[in-house]
C-alpha cells in the first residue's frame, strides 16, 4: 500500500540561517526559506525544538542557505542538535556539501541526511561541481549515518535525463534504501522562472527511478499547477511514497517527512 506523508503536527522544517541564503542562486533566491521556523542561533534552536516537543513535535528538519561553496554551516549546532536527539527528538538534517570528516560529525549528532545528488552542469548552480557532489555522497554513505536519503530532481536548469540518470544510478550504486524524486519548479523572480519540466521527461525520470530503487518517494518539491499530473504520474509507476498527494487513494497516512525510515514510521502515524 503506497504511505502518504502530511508533515504537519509532528513534524517541523527548521533554518539554522534565518531567511538568509549567503548562496543565494537562481534556483530560488532563498524563497522557501520563508516556509521554515527561522532559527538562527544554537540557543534558540534549543529553545525552539523545547517548545515544539512539548506540542506533540516529534520530528525536525534541520535545514537553511548555503554559503558560497554549497555548504550549511551547521557545526554550531550540533552540540544542541544532539541533546534535542537525547530527548527523543528524530533529527535530520538537509546538509549540502560535505567532507569526511563533517560525514562523521553528522553520523554522532543526526538520524537522517537528506542530500540532493546533482549530476551535470546543474551542480555548479548550488555551489559545487558534479565531483564534489559525488564525493561528499560516497562520505556520507561510507561515514555518516545510517539513513542516507538522496534527492534527485528532474528538470533542473542545464541538466538532462542522462544527467538525473547518472544521479539515480550512483544512488543505487552506493546502496541506498531509499530514492527520493523532486520536480524542478520554476520560481518568480529568478532567472529560469519559465523553466518547466515536460510531463513526459517526468514520466521518463520517474519511471527509471522506480526501476532503479527499492523504495521510491516523490517528494514536497514539484510545481503547484502540475501536482495533479506529477501525482497520477508517480501513483501510475509504482511509487512506495508520496508527500501531499492531490488525489484520494486508500493510503496509509503518516505526519512526517518522507524521508523517515521504516523502522520510525510507527512514531509518525496519523490517527
Amino acid at each position: 500500500m503506497t504511505k502518504a506523508f502530511y508533515p504537519r503536527r509532528k513534524f517541523r522544517s527548521i533554518s539554522i540561517t534565518g531567511y538568509s541564503c549567503q548562496l543565494n542562486c537562481e534556483m530560488c533566491r532563498g524563497r522557501y526559506l520563508r516556509g521554515m521556523i527561522p532559527v538562527p542561533s544554537p540557543f534558540l534552536l534549543r529553545k525552539i525544538i523545547g517548545e515544539e516537543m512539548k506540542k506533540g513535535v516529534i520530528g525536525f528538519l534541520i535545514s537553511g542557505g548555503f554559503n558560497e561553496r554549497g555548504v550549511l554551516p551547521f557545526r554550531p549546532f550540533l552540540n544542541e542538535i544532539s541533546e534535542a536527539r537525547k530527548r527523543g527528538a528524530i533529527i535530520s538534517i538537509h546538509p549540502g556539501l560535505v567532507n569526511e570528516e563533517e560525514s562523521s560529525l553528522l553520523r554522532e549528532s543526526v538520524d537522517i541526511v537528506d542530500f540532493e545528488l546533482i549530476s551535470g552542469k546543474a551542480a555548479y548552480i548550488k555551489g559545487g561541481n558534479p565531483n564534489l557532489y559525488e564525493k561528499s555522497f560516497k562520505a556520507l554513505m561510507e561515514r555518516g549515518p545510517r539513513i542516507i536519503v538522496p534527492h534527485v530532481i528532474i528538470g533542473m536548469p542545464f541538466s538532462s535525463f542522462e544527467d538525473f540518470k547518472h544521479s539515480v544510478d550512483l544512488s543505487y550504486e552506493y546502496g541506498a534504501e531509499e530514492l527520493v524524486v523532486l520536480v524542478f519548479i520554476p520560481t518568480p523572480g529568478t532567472a529560469f522562472h519559465n523553466l518547466t519540466p515536460s510531463l513526459e521527461l517526468i514520466k521518463k525520470c520517474i519511471s527509471y527511478a522506480r526501476r532503479r530503487s527499492d523504495i521510491l518517494s516523490l517528494g514536497c518539491m514539484r510545481p503547484n499547477n502540475m501536482k495533479k499530473d506529477i501525482d497520477r504520474i508517480a501513483f501510475e509507476e509504482g511509487v512506495d511514497r508520496i508527500v501531499l498527494p492531490s488525489m484520494n487513494s486508500d493510503f496509509q497516512l503518516f505526519d512526517a517527512c518522507c524521508s523517515v525510515p521504516e523502522n520510525m514510521l510507527y512514531l509518525f502515524k496519523k490517527d
